[in-house]
């Protein structure tokens, strides 16, 4: 292959995955419902230590508290996709999206866009994802 087409190429892999949103938990304010951010700010404490069902139980709390927060349908998403519960995973991230349609950090998540069926093969390959 040429050198220059190349650098192209690599260009635009470089240029994609660095404006690539990251897929992690995003907090709220607990100006609406103090108990669920609270719960929420939990769940992504423990799913950052990798305690995936802990995790899954805060925001199941979060939710139970303020079933009407997109955060904690999409941190609930992110853990059930964690756990291998894709079927699940998908309702919440569907959930958020629904709450939530101008939120940019959902829509824009590659774990997101993967369940929904939303993302380009490119998308899939980078994130080392599937449509499930």
């Amino acid at each position: 292959m040429h050198r220059g087409i190349k650098a192209v190429i690599l260009g635009c892999v470089v240029m994609v995955t660095g404006c690539a949103t990251p897929s992690g938990p995003l907090a709220v304010l607990p100006m609406t419902s103090p108990a669920a951010a609270q719960d929420n700010l939990e769940g992504i404490q423990q799913y950052h230590d990798g305690k995936w069902q802990e995790a899954k139980s805060r925001f199941e709390s979060a939710i139970r508290a303020d079933p009407d927060l997109p955060e904690a349908h999409f941190n609930l998403a992110l853990t059930l996709h964690k756990l291998g519960n894709h079927r699940e995973a998908t309702i919440h991230f569907k959930k958020a999206s629904e709450l939530a349609p101008n939120n940019k950090e959902i829509l824009n998540s590659p774990t997101y866009r993967n369940h929904l069926g939303l993302s380009s093969t490119l998308e899939r390959h980078l994130s080392g994802g599937y449509r499930y």
